[in-house]
């Protein structure tokens, strides 16, 4: 059993088409390009066209075919009436509404400003909800000591949220408060380019600086006499004491 619309989203095991209409999906669909019939590495995003697979057991998409291209869409649930998640109404994407998005491909400029406490040899990424969160995702270039940036295209009328990493989640962003922040949602809208800034406050995995004390620390110059005096730095006065007279004197 197939059904064939136009995606308006794809989250959460449920895929969503723009006919209001939303159907369950297995933990991992196959996703594969309608075109060449081959798996790929693109996510389904909002505008694609898609065509869905049923498993009549379950009665959940078990392959997902996607194109940017348009496509003849089912007139009808028809046999898919079965599958459908029952009580969903059309609603539309307060993200396209009224907006005339191609799903053409924009430039997206990420760029991450790190704290001071970031050294030379960090690697830092951008790890996204579209990438399953891994935290390796999009890897950044050093700009200078604390700017990083990537460029990366994505389709108009995509929204995805998104963290910075050091390279796993033991080392993520975390707010001015030092604490754990909620994602950055980002929407690309129908342009040529967009910049994402992000300024990293603190690492979770920062420590606070402590005073070090080693080869390159600068002691206190050694003052031999502190107080004035002779070698033990104290000064005693001194009181002359009249010679003791000898005998027969």
């Amino acid at each position: 059993m197939k059904y064939v619309g136009q995606l308006l989203d794809y989250r959460n095991n449920y895929v969503y088409f723009t006919s209001g209409d939303a159907f369950p999906a297995v933990e991992a669909p196959r996703i594969i390009d309608y075109m060449t019939s081959q798996p790929t590495s693109i996510r389904p995003q909002a505008k694609m066209f898609a065509q869905a697979t049923f498993d009549p057991v379950t009665k959940k998409i078990i392959e997902l075919a996607i194109t940017t291209r348009r496509l003849q869409t089912s007139q009808s649930l028809g046999a898919a009436s079965a599958f459908v998640v029952v009580g969903s109404t059309p609603a539309p994407a307060p993200e396209i509404a009224g907006q005339n998005l191609t799903g053409k491909q924009v430039a997206v400029v990420f760029e991450v400003t790190v704290p001071p406490t970031t050294t030379f040899t960090d690697q830092v990424f951008i790890s996204t909800d579209s990438s399953d969160w891994n935290p390796t995702a999009i890897k950044l270039d050093r700009v200078n000591a604390y700017e990083y940036r990537a460029l990366r295209y994505f389709a108009s009328g995509t929204k995805f949220a998104y963290r910075v990493t050091r390279g796993s989640w033991n080392s993520v962003e975390r707010g001015q408060d030092n604490l754990d922040s909620p994602p950055h949602q980002f929407f690309v809208t129908e342009v040529d380019s967009l910049a994402a800034r992000v300024t990293v406050y603190h690492w979770s995995d920062e420590r606070g600086a402590a005073q070090s004390v080693g080869p390159a620390s600068l002691p206190t110059p050694y003052n031999p006499s502190p107080f004035g005096g002779g070698p033990g730095g104290i000064a005693v006065p001194q009181v002359r004491i009249p010679p003791t007279p000898l005998p027969g004197h």
